[in-house]
């Protein structure tokens, strides 16, 4: 499986998830090699607007992109949505990653992470 397919399929099972679990959320197709700063997935339930960038990765580790953080940044400051980083590392659960919280760009199998039902409101925090 190429690295685009891997990625866009790990994009559109994180949008399914939100449509699941009662929000409405979409795939932005291509939004890496767009000129605007588009993430990748936007969802929304009850006003609640959230942004995702996500990854995949094979390896233990691997830096974050500047025109990643950059781009998911500049729409959350426009759209006042709330941005996440979506890493699925290879045989792992997806980890979530609320922006904000990142101490570095570098991410890792390691880092702490809230669960998909977390981010949408269904689990709390430990």
């Amino acid at each position: 499986m190429t690295h685009y397919r891997k990625g866009a399929n790990f994009e559109r099972a994180i949008v399914k998830k939100f449509w699941e679990h009662g929000f409405a959320a979409m795939r932005a197709a291509g939004s890496g090699s767009a000129p605007l700063p588009l993430p990748d997935i936007v969802a929304i339930k009850d006003g609640r607007v959230i942004v995702v960038e996500c990854k995949t990765s094979a390896r233990e580790s691997f830096y974050l992109g500047k025109k990643d953080v950059t781009n998911l940044e500049e729409f959350c400051r426009v759209s006042g949505a709330e941005p996440y980083i979506a890493v699925k590392f290879d045989k792992l659960v997806p980890k979530f990653i609320p922006l904000g919280a990142m101490s570095s760009k570098k991410l890792s199998k390691k880092d702490p992470f809230i669960s998909f039902e977390t981010l949408v409101g269904e689990q709390s925090m430990l």
